[in-house]
């Protein structure tokens, strides 16, 4: 592509500073003021409930861990990646090695593959289950500080009891401080149940976990609002920032010279391919002192990544370039060594590494900015180079524009980008049955059945009190979610109401269609996204039978150590089996279709569209065009795989133009013109269904 066909323009944007204070910290360094700000309120403030804005790059770690390692208190810090969580424990790790005593901390890293390596250090103890593995991790802080790191779905799932452990839920509310990092990337529910949890704890007179931390450089409006209104006391740290250019201060983001170009969600590797000269050599210039640039990718889909990574390696023989994503994890060694890097939003937050250059998608206003945020720790006198594809809306909008405080790059952004969804009406119909459901679990007790059907009663709390703690409670799931009291017919509405939703309410991120798959390209097991295998994957689908036995035939007497305990761990949240080989070139079509009468009386498919709700089905059948031999292996255990689903009579096209979804609203085509949408989709397009017609 000639420089007179490529449609581009450069917008010179500003850097950030951050002023530091003249205050004593860590030995040689000068802390900035919310560093300060937030040592002073975890150390002195009883209860605290603390949201801190500073910008990317200036230390919100910090200034939460500082005052919880002086105090040598016990922290719970949760972060919304399995890969963040590890490299923040070893970010933790050396701030403690460097500045304290080690044998004054436990630290550990929690995730479901750590945990089950927990277990296999009590060997002589067989049937241990990961809540009372959670409860023996908190213990080893006592008598001692502890940091214990873990991803949000965990954090939830034991508060929930969904571990089925009162004794965790208790060790939970032990602890003294809770830290939950990018906060911003919290959906509406989410958000909602965080906040409400961490407020009905603090509430406890019994609990000792009395201070909250939310860190995220984009403010969450409404949550903050929803705490004040609650009558919790809130502290917010605002983004004390300024242009870099024409103020003092330390830096902490660099000068940009952003090349925008115009681009289509999904469609990023097409332009970047028509136009690859110019990109490996954006990759090949040296910089200015010579040695060779760290440029980044981040895309959307993972056959994007597949594309322009097979391209980049082609191309680019004498470098090393690397990928990552959803089937191919970051390492330390990967991050270390890379030239090129070909990502998705896998390495969006968090995960600290060197960036030179930068390109990437930009399609909605949270992803642009989190994105651009890789460009960070840089001289002051650094200028780095991006390239963004943005819609044709906003590149448009900003033509003429020469240069842009980040401050403006935000406020333009949200003009004509800004996609998020007003789902103010979650709040009102769903928050409150999920909140019922946790303060039940808690209060009465539930009954349950583990994976081999065996019935289980966990005990809530004495019946000499249960009736002090539903008051108690309810009062503060009022303030957060309903404009009045709870009376017994609203009570026995929303006992009624959230058992019927309960497994869909349960989990943090929702459910979705997986799959196991054996990757033969590095030999792993792994469970991923079935619509993503469907539509672009090279794929034999098996039986699980078959698979097994494929998979003993491969490792031989290897099998029973090591591997056969993985597959069973991961085989029950999989609705198919396969063997993977890449990708195809181009893509299939899928449609859902249902398979017999339970699921269509489980999915409602006769009631009015208004009357409809999101309820757990089964008897979904997978039709693909072109078509994978296979398949009916996979519509055998697909169709006795239970999900938590919502039909819509009309089209995914229709329903994302009418509601104006974007393109990250996951809705699937359904036989006859409809749609259905899973996990937490299902809640929320229900939402969106139940205003429209309420507005009629």
């Amino acid at each position: 592509m000639s420089g007179e066909e490529r449609s581009s323009y450069i917008i010179d944007l500003d850097g950030l500073r951050l002023a530091r204070t003249g205050s004593s910290y860590l030995s040689g360094m000068k802390p900035f003021m919310h560093q300060v700000e937030s040592e002073r309120l975890i150390k002195e403030e009883d209860m605290l409930f603390l949201f801190n804005h500073s910008p990317t790059g200036s230390g919100k770690t910090v200034s939460w861990l500082k005052p919880v390692l002086d105090s040598r208190m016990k922290a719970i810090a949760v972060y919304p990646t399995n890969a963040l969580v590890m490299d923040q424990s070893m970010q933790i790790r050396r701030m403690i090695e460097r500045y304290y005593d080690p044998e004054d901390y436990h630290v550990q890293a929690v995730t479901s593959d750590l945990l089950a390596d927990e277990r296999k250090l009590y060997p002589d103890e067989s049937g241990l289950r990961k809540g009372q593995l959670l409860n023996r991790i908190i213990r080893k802080g006592r008598g001692r500080g502890l940091v214990l790191l873990t991803n949000p779905d965990i954090l939830t799932l034991a508060l929930k009891d969904a571990y089925y452990d009162n004794d965790l839920r208790e060790s939970i509310r032990s602890v003294d401080i809770l830290v939950v990092d990018e906060f911003h990337l919290a959906s509406v529910k989410q958000s909602d149940m965080l906040l409400f949890m961490a407020h009905e704890i603090c509430d406890d007179r019994r609990s000792s976990l009395r201070k909250f931390v939310f860190l995220s450089a984009t403010p969450n409006q409404k949550i903050i609002q929803r705490a004040k209104q609650a009558g919790l006391k809130v502290d917010i740290l605002k983004d004390m920032s300024t242009p870099l250019s024409c103020s003092s201060g330390h830096p902490v983001l660099p000068k940009i010279r952003l090349e925008l170009r115009c681009g289509g969600i999904f469609r990023t590797y097409e332009l970047i391919k028509e136009d690859i000269d110019y990109f490996v050599d954006f990759c090949q210039r040296p910089m200015d002192d010579g040695r060779r640039a760290r440029t980044v990718f981040i895309l959307d889909g993972i056959y994007e990544v597949d594309e322009i990574f097979s391209v980049l390696r082609d191309r680019l023989q004498d470098f090393v370039v690397e990928r990552i994503d959803g089937l191919h994890p970051p390492t330390p060694e990967k991050l270390e060594r890379f030239d090129v890097l070909v990502s998705n939003s896998s390495v969006e937050v968090g995960i600290d590494f060197d960036v030179d250059r930068l390109v990437f998608s930009g399609y909605t206003k949270s992803q642009m900015i989190q994105r651009i945020g890789r460009l960070r720790n840089k001289p002051e006198s650094a200028v780095c180079e991006a390239i963004c594809f943005v819609p044709h809306a906003f590149y448009d909008h900003l033509k003429g524009r020469r240069s842009l405080t980040r401050e403006e790059l935000v406020k333009e952004a949200g003009k004509v980008i800004d996609s998020s969804l007003d789902l103010s009406s979650y709040s009102k119909i769903y928050s409150p049955l999920e909140a019922f459901l946790y303060l039940s679990a808690r209060i009465d007790g539930n009954t349950w059945r583990d994976y081999l059907g065996e019935e289980h009663h966990a005990k809530g709390m004495p019946d000499a009190i249960r009736g002090d703690e539903w008051i108690r409670t309810l009062r503060i799931m009022e303030m957060h979610f309903l404009d009045g009291e709870i009376d017994c017919e609203t009570f026995e509405m929303l006992r009624s109401e959230s058992e019927g939703l309960k497994e869909g309410l349960l989990s943090y991120r929702g459910s979705r269609f997986q799959a196991l798959l054996f990757d033969v390209s590095d030999k792993q097991l792994k469970l991923y996204d079935l619509m993503y295998l469907l539509r672009r994957g090279d794929v034999e689908f098996l039986t699980p039978h078959r698979f097994v036995a494929k998979l003993r035939s491969l490792y031989g007497d290897e099998y029973e150590f090591g591997v056969r305990e993985k597959y069973e761990s991961m085989k029950r949240f999989a609705a198919g089996f396969c063997w993977y080989r890449g990708t195809i070139d181009g893509t299939r079509k899928v449609i859902f279709k249902g398979s017999g009468n339970a699921h269509y009386k489980d999915i409602m498919f006769s009631t009015p569209e208004h009357l409809r709700k999101p309820r757990l089905v089964s008897g979904f059948k997978a039709e693909v065009e072109p078509g994978i031999p296979s398949i009916a292996y996979l519509n055998n255990t697909l169709g006795e795989y239970r999900i938590f689903a919502r039909l819509i009579n009309q089209s995914t096209s229709y329903l994302k133009a009418k509601f104006n979804l974007g393109d990250f609203f996951y809705l699937y085509p359904y036989s006859g013109g409809r749609s259905v949408a899973f996990g937490h989709d299902a809640l929320y397009i229900d939402c969106l269904l139940r205003e429209e017609h309420a507005g009629r």
